[in-house]
C-alpha cells in the first residue's frame, strides 16, 4: 500500500493520545477521526500536557462544530498545527461513519470492546481492518488474532481484526521467542512490577469484581494482582501454551515497569550465551524496532519515554544449574507499548 494508511482512534485514553502522538507525523499514516465521549476541549488539553511525558510538541487547538458525516454528526474538529482531525462522540461503533471516511484501520482503545466479537461492528461500520490495542478475551479465531510483531505477521494477511496484546505481553515475548529458537523453553513464569493504571483507585474504594485488593491506594501500596500477558504469548508461541503463566504487582510508580522472566531451558547453557544471544537479536531487523539491550544500571524512571517494548537488563541476566534462566526486561508501559502499536499499524499496512 504506496498512500498513507487512513487511521481513527475509538478511545482517546493513555494508549490512544499517546498512539497519536507516535503516529501523528509518521509518514505512513494520516489520522482521519477520534471518537471519545470525552469533552473535545478536554481532549485536547490532555494532548497537549502529559504529566509524565511534559508538552507535546506540536500546536494543539480545537473548534466546535457541527459536520453531518453518514449517520452522525461530529461534535467538532481536533486541530494539530493546521490539520483537522474530525471528533465525534458516539457511544456505538456500529454508527460511526468508516465507509464514508475511507478508514482503513481502526485503532479500538477504549478498553470496552476488548473481544473480536465485539470490536468487528467497526469493521460492519466500514473499517477495512481493527487493531485492539489490549488482549482479546476470546480465543483467536478467522475473525481475530493475536499479532505479535517479529513472530507471526503472516497472520495479518488471514484475518480483519488483531490484537497487539498488552504492554507485559510486549516485554516478555521477545525474550522467549528469541531463546525458544536457540536454547529451548520448556516452560515459564513471569513476575511483572508494574506501575499503577487507571484501573485503580487514588484512594481505596469498592470495586467490581473478586480482585478487592485492586480498590486499595493505588500511590500507596504493592498490589498483587493476575495478568494474561502470559497466557497471550502462548496463543502465538504454540510451544508454550499452557507453560507459562504469570502475576502482577502493582507498585507506586506513575510509569516505568520490569517483567522478571524465569525459564527451564530445554539444553544447558550460561549468562554469556543467554545475553550473547539476546544482544545479536537486538541488531537484527526482525527485533530491533521493539527490542533492545542495555548494561545500564537503570531504574525505573529512566525507562520512561523509551520507544521499546522490551528493553532488556543484562547485568541481571542469571543462570542456575545450567538450565534455570531469568532474564529481566524493562518497559515503558505507556508510550513504549505504544511504540509497539505503532509498528503493529505499519505491518498492517504493508499487507494492504
Amino acid at each position: 500500500m504506496d498512500k498513507k494508511l487512513r487511521i481513527a482512534i475509538n478511545g482517546f485514553g493513555r494508549i490512544g493520545r499517546l498512539f497519536f502522538r507516535l503516529a501523528f507525523n509518521d509518514s505512513d499514516f494520516e489520522i482521519i477521526a477520534l471518537n471519545d465521549l470525552g469533552n473535545l476541549e478536554n481532549m485536547a488539553y490532555l494532548l497537549e500536557k502529559d504529566t509524565v511525558y511534559g508538552k507535546y510538541n506540536n500546536q494543539v487547538s480545537f473548534e466546535k462544530s457541527e459536520e453531518k458525516v453518514g449517520k452522525i454528526t461530529s461534535t467538532g474538529k481536533l486541530i494539530i498545527n493546521s490539520q483537522k482531525i474530525l471528533f465525534f462522540q458516539e457511544k456505538d461503533p456500529l454508527n460511526l461513519p468508516w465507509k464514508d471516511l475511507d478508514i482503513d484501520l481502526v485503532i479500538e482503545s477504549t478498553g470496552v470492546f476488548e473481544s473480536y466479537e465485539k470490536s468487528q461492528t467497526h469493521l460492519l461500520a466500514g473499517a477495512k481492518r481493527v487493531l485492539l490495542s489490549a488482549p482479546s478475551k476470546d480465543d483467536d479465531n478467522d475473525l481475530g488474532k493475536t499479532v505479535l510483531i517479529g513472530i507471526n505477521e503472516i497472520d495479518l494477511k488471514s484475518c480483519k481484526i488483531t490484537s497487539n496484546g498488552s504492554c507485559t505481553t510486549n516485554s516478555a515475548y521477545p525474550v522467549i521467542q528469541i531463546l525458544n529458537e536457540k536454547i529451548g523453553i520448556k516452560k515459564a513464569i513471569l513476575s511483572t512490577v508494574h506501575a499503577y493504571t487507571a484501573t485503580q483507585n487514588l484512594t481505596d474504594s469498592p470495586v467490581k469484581g473478586s480482585d478487592l485488593r485492586r480498590g486499595r491506594a493505588a500511590a500507596y501500596n504493592i498490589v498483587p494482582s493476575t495478568t494474561g500477558a502470559a497466557l497471550t504469548v502462548g496463543k502465538v508461541i504454540k510451544d508454550l501454551k499452557g507453560k507459562f503463566d504469570g502475576i502482577s504487582f502493582r507498585v507506586p510508580v506513575i510509569c516505568g515497569s520490569i517483567a522478571d522472566i524465569t525459564m527451564v531451558t530445554s539444553k544447558p547453557t550460561t549468562v554469556e550465551e543467554v545475553n550473547e544471544i539476546l544482544e545479536k537479536a537486538a541488531n537484527e531487523p526482525r527485533w530491533n524496532k521493539i527490542m533492545k539491550v542495555t548494561k545500564e544500571q537503570l531504574v525505573s524512571s529512566d525507562i520512561i519515554g523509551e520507544e521499546f517494548g522490551a528493553i532488556i537488563d543484562l547485568n541481571f541476566t542469571k543462570v542456575v544449574d545450567g538450565d534455570l534462566v531469568k532474564v529481566l526486561s524493562w518497559y515503558d508501559n505507556e508510550l513504549g507499548y505504544a511504540r509497539t502499536l505503532v509498528e503493529h499499524a505499519r505491518a498492517i499496512k504493508a499487507q494492504l
